[in-house]
């Protein structure tokens, strides 16, 4: 791209992002040496935390700015420890996720209610609430019916044990 162009109303703008794009390169380029120097791991994050301590005020590359410069990621890709690590080989992983399928509780395979409408669980819950509250009410009547009959019951043995008392003292 030709920043120097006298007829581009825009050249202004493409040299400051130019110069911004150098200055990410650099500042990466500190960063990255600084962590070699002290034998940390180049990370996203740890690159962000270096650039912010080299230069106070600066809030520190982020991973963000860094992918968005080709240059700066490219620098990146290169010394990240992320790009470097070797792969693990497939029948490892896989033997890692049965290990960990393993560990897992067993679940129902089907449930049928996950298949159905919000819609319809709503009515059926509301369905639901309605037996209830019918049910209560059936075994309240239940209970006043049942009280009702002990009572009656025992005003009934309270004469039968007064009758007898009356029969073996006659007066």
């Amino acid at each position: 791209m030709n920043v120097s162009d006298p007829g581009d109303p825009f050249a202004h703008l493409k040299q400051r992002a130019a110069e911004r794009a150098d200055r990410t390169v650099e500042r990466l380029r500190a960063g990255i040496a600084a962590l070699r120097a002290t034998d940390q791991k180049i990370t996203a994050e740890s690159l962000k935390q270096v650039t912010r301590e080299l230069e106070p005020g600066f809030a520190g590359l982020s991973f963000q700015v860094i992918r968005r410069n080709p240059r700066a990621y490219a620098l990146y890709r290169e010394a990240a420890d992320a790009f470097h690590a070797p792969a693990t080989p497939d029948n490892q992983r896989r033997k890692q996720r049965r290990a960990r399928a393993s560990r897992r509780r067993p679940h129902a395979s089907y449930d049928p209610l996950q298949r159905q409408d919000k819609r319809d669980l709503v009515g059926r819950i509301r369905t639901l609430e309605q037996e209830l509250e019918a049910e209560r009410q059936r075994r309240g009547a239940l209970a006043d019916d049942q009280q009702a009959l002990r009572a009656r019951l025992l005003r009934l043995e309270t004469e039968i044990i007064l009758l007898q008392a009356e029969e073996s003292h006659p007066n």
